[in-house]
């Protein structure tokens, strides 16, 4: 088969293409995720992380200013880093009790507004099947690293609108 070098097509298969997986032969095609068509709609999604800045952070401002409770400041100040570092938590929960396994397939990343180190967190753009047909997730990483390979399948648990990655039983966060 004779290869292709232009971006407009797969370097596979020889197909056009214009988005990150071809959609005849479903290599990747190497199309920057920034510039390649969004072929599905995209669900909002709300990611149901746990980690030390979005849970144990903001409790420890919670647990800090709590002790000056009754000074009208810190008492805001309390109960909104309290709220802050418990809805994660609690997405994380629901997600747990109620929610389905589904899988979804890596199409690519997207650079995040938010910064870690100067370095964008990342967005991973995931294809999964709905009772609607096939739609995108735009899954925030609260990483700078882009952990899964294009093309790949991963598992999610899905409630609703929340959805979290399910990790390995060997990878600890």
């Amino acid at each position: 088969m004779r290869k292709h070098n232009n971006k407009n097509h797969c370097s596979n298969c020889g197909a056009p293409v214009t988005t990150e997986i071809c959609p005849y032969c479903k290599c990747t095609t190497g199309i920057d995720t920034m510039y390649a068509d969004m072929e599905y709609p995209v669900i909002e999604c709300k990611e149901a992380n746990i980690n030390f800045w979005n849970v144990v952070f903001p409790m420890i401002f919670a647990v800090a200013f709590g002790f000056f409770f009754i000074l009208p400041p810190f008492g805001i100040i309390s109960i909104s880093a309290f709220i802050m570092g418990f809805v994660p938590l609690y997405r994380y929960l629901l997600i747990d009790l109620k929610g389905k396994e589904i899988e979804a397939v890596v199409y690519g990343y997207l650079d995040d507004k938010i910064l870690f180190n100067n370095m964008p967190g990342q967005i991973v753009k995931l294809l999964v099947d709905t009772n609607d047909g096939k739609k995108f997730i735009l899954y925030q990483l609260a990483d700078t690293t882009q952990p899964y390979q294009v093309n790949s399948k991963i598992k999610l648990k899905v409630y609703k609108n929340l959805f979290h990655i399910v990790k390995d039983k060997n990878i600890y966060f």
